[in-house]
């Protein structure tokens, strides 16, 4: 990426995903974006990302992503965190997650969340 660092758009990408900010969000996303979240199936297409994002975003109160550590190489970059979910009972659930990402052109053209969402969604 140009005058910023790959590390620099990423901590921006989550930045903007936990403001809820799907429409800015998609603009980091190249038209034909790859996204797979958990082990849903692999959508495609910027319209398609935007739909899931929503629907994911619906699904939960809130979101914070604690990035730990980011790697590059090349086109691909990973990212380790913690994300923290607010239920919509108002319950806190925290998880371990991983994010590989491709780039093209200095925006997201793949999107894959490596993460077992369950705990989010169970009863308590």
């Amino acid at each position: 990426m140009s005058e910023t660092t790959v590390s620099d758009q990423l901590h921006r990408v989550f930045a903007t995903f936990d403001a809820q900010d799907v429409a800015t969000l998609a603009e980091f996303m190249t038209a034909d974006v790859q996204l797979r979240l958990g082990n849903a199936d692999m959508i495609q297409g910027k319209t398609a990302f935007v739909d899931a994002v929503n629907a994911f975003l619906g699904s939960i109160a809130g979101v914070r992503h604690e990035i730990l550590t980011v790697y590059e190489d090349g086109d691909a970059a990973m990212v380790e965190f913690d994300v923290h979910y607010t239920r919509h009972d108002g319950g806190v659930v925290t998880l371990p997650c991983c994010n590989v990402f491709r780039l093209r052109d200095e925006l997201i053209a793949e999107y894959r969340s490596y993460i077992d969402a369950t705990p989010v969604y169970a009863e308590h």
